[in-house]
């Protein structure tokens, strides 16, 4: 870059076609070592920074449990040691069918701390981010220093880092793909042979598994495609992109059909508007160049008024290059690419402040690609004019103010980063070119590292300290097929406790899906979309129960005529101290011991005759299984029923279960609101169970067909161009 172009000699920048690869991928190299060192900075000071809410709780558990499986030689589509939510492909969010997450899934089962395994993961995909955002801002048109800048300041903005990677990891990965696909697309425009390129990126970004981004995706191809058409009139090459985004769709439809199938089953029921929950203030949008912007959020306790975490927070010379340097370039031909990402960027940023509509329910989750969006347009803009000192501290000064003034309590902090960043944009200011984009990137870390060690957690987020040793879960003596339930209320971990309590309530009483972490079957987990059978024994999503939990896994089916603690198999329960511990007491009888732990109160059940291989869990009169083998999502026994009668195993149900009876099909049901059954005729045969995902194949069959279609596409796009 110039110094002419900072200074506001006419730019001779244009969107570059043909760029020299190995130049190119050593400018993306160190955007992403950038970010990926900026984002280290807390670890420093909070090694569990990366490592809290759902992702302590929810997805590092499934992550470590499928890369179990893969070792063990199992496709990860189910795991029995999970009853809600162990259908992992139908969560979705797993992203089995993305291969680079199922590598890093595997590199993560050899961490020995999960704190780190955690780190590891999100750091990763930190730098992929920003690699991606330097690609996509240099096909805009954006100078190579200037995308670096984009690049690190993306990838380490407010929502990226106090959402997407401590808490709600999905999100970053599968915005990290999506801005590799926007680039991917922008190069099958300019030249057809990309075109396999773009279809993939598109394909990984819908296989990681955040819906978001795939909404993020559509909406930006609806806004873009019929304004690159109006622009260059080029109806066939508008139309080559439309193929080769839908394409990519439906070469990822093995990763979002049997989420399709299932919601039918779920409890979890798309809303037509849905407007109570963590919707984005208006606000918002203009804060993204001041560090600590108190606002009002509709969050999960409420209106609450909050200074953090600083989601808002992009970096303070987002908004000073976008407010203050002429935007008149973006009419010009050379600004056609970036105008045109502003306003794709523009109807996001409307989607991130309206309703919820139907399963897309907090909008606010919408802010990281209004932020990428801006940041990019910044760094276009930011090159090309002069860029005066009065009015870039006055904005300075005006936000600083406007953020003191919504919360008087944060004074010294206020007045320390305001200093700090009008100091960053007079030594920014007195550089020139490249110079002055480093004093900026040095800036923005150094803003990053204080706010990050202000606020070293989500403050919408749950952060516990559970173990960080793997070592630490160490399993309960239960044999194969057996079961465990972990009985307790909503926030029982957020509780005040002892420190000895606190330090036990992971192991004793392990809530959500860590009880994964531990090798044990559990009657319970966590599921965004779970299964309407729990509903009979009170079980939210995140596996809270009622008071009257107990008593509903105590009493008879009518169907089996058993409970379900028996047909589960339970064999040890873990109730969290007060009603539900005494509410399972008086109804467990002389056949369980009670002990008190320090977090939790457990029962076991006391040994009694042989139980059934496997997850056999009943059988009519007679039965006897002469040979058993089974698998994750599979069983095969030799048995022998003399009267025919139901069958029932400590499984929980989802579409896609089928059995057989000597090669026959046999209907499989669900009893006890959640277990598998079915009803074999007399006689000695093979019982065969198999889950097999609702809408794999049928989602395989698409993106065979998508694969041909894509080649086809390929093959004539260099016809053409012979």
């Amino acid at each position: 870059m110039s110094a002419g172009l900072i200074h506001g000699a006419s730019p001779s920048v244009h969107p570059p076609r043909s760029m020299p690869r190995g130049a190119e991928l050593g400018w993306g190299l160190l955007t992403a070592v950038l970010a990926i060192a900026t984002a280290a900075i807390p670890l420093v000071h909070e090694p569990a920074f990366y490592f809290t809410d759902d992702y302590q709780s929810y997805f590092l558990p499934g992550f470590l449990e499928i890369a179990r499986l893969i070792k063990a030689g199992e496709l990860p589509f189910l795991t029995p040691r999970l009853f809600q939510g162990g259908a992992f492909l139908a969560e979705y969010q797993y992203a089995l069918f993305n291969p680079v997450s199922l590598l890093l899934y595997l590199a993560l089962d050899g961490f020995a701390r999960l704190d780190h395994a955690a780190a590891f993961f999100a750091l990763v995909h930190v730098g992929l981010l920003a690699g991606g955002t330097h690609a996509l801002a240099r096909l805009v048109g954006v100078s190579r220093p200037a995308a670096v800048l984009a690049g690190l300041t993306a990838a380490t903005s407010g929502w990226i880092i106090y959402w997407g990677a401590i808490t709600w990891i999905p999100g970053l990965v599968s915005t990290a793909w999506l801005s590799w696909a926007a680039a991917a697309l922008i190069r099958a425009y300019r030249d057809p042979g990309f075109v396999p390129l773009a279809a993939a990126a598109i394909y990984l970004t819908i296989t990681s598994g955040w819906p978001f981004s795939d909404a993020a995706l559509i909406v930006g191809l609806s806004v873009g495609l019929p304004l690159a058409f109006w622009v260059g009139r080029d109806r066939h090459t508008c139309l080559r992109i439309a193929l080769t985004a839908g394409l990519g769709g439906l070469l990822a439809a093995p990763s979002w059909m049997p989420l399709a199938a299932a919601l039918g089953s779920s409890s979890r029921q798309p809303e037509s508007l849905f407007s109570g929950m963590l919707s984005t203030p208006p606000s918002v949008l203009l804060a993204l160049g001041v560090p600590i912007w108190p606002e009002t959020w509709l969050g999960f306790s409420g209106a609450t008024t909050t200074a953090g975490p600083p989601t808002q927070y992009v970096s303070w010379w987002v908004p000073a290059a976008i407010v203050i340097i002429s935007r008149a370039r973006l009419s010009e031909p050379e600004g056609r690419g970036v105008a045109l990402l502003l306003a794709v960027t523009g109807v996001i940023a409307l989607l991130a402040i309206s309703p919820g509509v139907s399963q897309l329910r907090w909008p606010f989750r919408f802010l990281p690609y209004v932020q990428i969006g801006f940041t990019i347009v910044a760094a276009w803009l930011v090159t090309r004019d002069r860029w005066a000192l009065g009015p870039t501290l006055a904005l300075i000064a005006v936000g600083g103010a406007v953020a003191l003034a919504r919360d008087p309590d944060l004074l010294p902090l206020q007045l320390t980063l305001t200093a700090l960043v009008a100091l960053a944009a007079v030594l920014a200011l007195q550089a020139e070119g490249t110079a002055r984009l480093a004093v900026i990137a040095a800036s923005h870390a150094v803003v990053f590292a204080i706010l990050t060690a202000v606020m070293p957690f989500n403050g919408q987020a749950g952060t516990w300290p559970a173990p960080m040793e793997r070592s630490a879960y160490g399993a309960p003596s239960m044999r194969p097929g057996d079961t465990m339930v972990v009985l307790h209320g909503k926030g029982y971990h957020r509780a005040p406790m002892t420190p000895e309590a606190q330090r036990a309530v992971f192991t004793e009483l392990p809530h959500s899906n860590t009880p994964l972490l531990m090798g044990a079957a559990v009657v319970g987990g966590y599921s965004p979309m779970p299964v309407r059978g729990f509903r009979a024994i009170c079980m939210g999503y995140v596996g809270v129960t009622c008071p009257e939990a107990a008593e509903r896994l105590a009493r008879p089916d009518p169907v089996t005529g058993a409970s379900t603690l028996d047909l589960a198999r339970v064999v040890r329960v873990a109730a969290e101290k007060g009603p539900r511990a005494d509410g399972f007491a008086s109804v467990a009888g002389p056949d369980w011991t009670r002990r008190s732990g320090a977090a939790a109160e457990l029962f076991e059940r006391v040994a009694g005759a042989p139980v059934l291989p496997g997850t056999l869990s009943a059988g009519p009169a007679g039965f006897r299984v002469a040979a058993a083998a089974e698998g994750a999502a599979s069983g095969r026994y030799k048995v022998a029923s003399p009267a025919g009668g139901r069958i029932v195993w400590a499984r929980a149900w989802y579409p896609g279960y089928a059995a057989s009876w000597n090669g026959a099909p046999l209907a499989v049901e669900i009893v006890n609101d959640f277990l598998v059954s079915t009803v074999v005729p007399a006689g000695d045969g093979v019982l065969d169970l198999r889950y097999v995902p609702a809408g794999l194949f049928t989602g395989l069959a698409v993106s065979a067909l998508a694969a041909i279609a894509l080649a086809v596409l390929t093959v004539s796009g260099r016809r053409t161009r012979a």
